[in-house]
């Protein structure tokens, strides 16, 4: 003998607990909130994987598409005959070039002999241009020196913009240049290194590139200030693209 009630088939627990859900909504609120870390963990981890996968794919589009731009007489650092070729377009006074050069040079130690950089720039002010005009003048007279220069040039960029003159001469003289002379020879090179940076700039805008940090890396390109993740995925997928072009 069975009841009603009996033969009636029970309530799922996951029919149960969206019942519940529904009723106390508040009870998801107060869950996100007690684990907002763990959520926000798992929202950024969602972000980089689709970052990546979107930029793997995008990737295989660049390999087929080379892109030809000025190099003759920017900065290099690095091997020169690295297979890996990044191509900087930068300016000294944004703050994301900053970032994306500190984590060039993570990037660089991380791959010893493999990557050459080449910096080009795109300064949006005055004193980024300046900035730009002493560099460029300071690596054609020591390019160790110079090198040097460049990373006191980013950390204290706040201060080139409010009186570039000071802080660069401040600054040329504290890695061991002859701070007089690089001033008259940054003066006498302006026009010239000037014309150099509008054909940087140039070269960003046929590529579509607007604003900076802006990264090729041989042909892959790579926007703002990324993660180090993403330069290392562009650096592997371009060396074994090489790898294959070599055979």
């Amino acid at each position: 003998y069975t009841t009603v009630a009996e033969a009636a088939p029970a309530e799922s627990p996951a029919a149960q607990l969206e019942a519940i859900l529904k009723a106390h909504p508040e009870l998801i609120l107060d869950v996100l909130r007690n684990h907002s870390e763990e959520l926000l963990d798992i929202v950024q981890n969602g972000s980089d994987k689709r970052r990546r996968g979107m930029l793997a794919k995008q990737w295989e589009s660049d390999v087929k598409s080379p892109k030809k731009v000025a190099l003759d007489g920017r900065p290099v650092g690095g091997t020169a005959d690295a297979p890996v070729t990044i191509v900087a377009f930068s300016d000294f006074t944004c703050t994301y070039c900053h970032q994306a050069a500190f984590t060039i040079g993570n990037l660089m130690k991380k791959y010893p002999g493999k990557i050459r950089l080449v910096f080009k720039q795109i300064p949006k002010s005055e004193a980024g241009r300046i900035a730009g005009t002493w560099f460029i003048t300071a690596y054609r007279t020591d390019r160790a020196k110079a090198w040097k220069m460049y990373a006191l040039l980013f950390d204290r960029q706040q201060a080139v913009e409010k009186d570039p003159d000071a802080v660069l001469r401040e600054i040329a003289g504290e890695v061991g240049f002859d701070v007089a002379k690089l001033a008259s020879d940054a003066r006498a090179h302006e026009r010239e290194i000037g014309d150099m940076m509008d054909a940087d700039a140039y070269d960003a805008n046929a590529l579509g590139f607007a604003g900076t940090p802006y990264f090729l890396v041989n042909d892959l390109i790579l926007r703002g200030a990324l993660p180090l993740e993403n330069f290392e995925d562009a650096v592997e997928f371009a060396l074994k693209h090489a790898g294959k072009a070599s055979k």
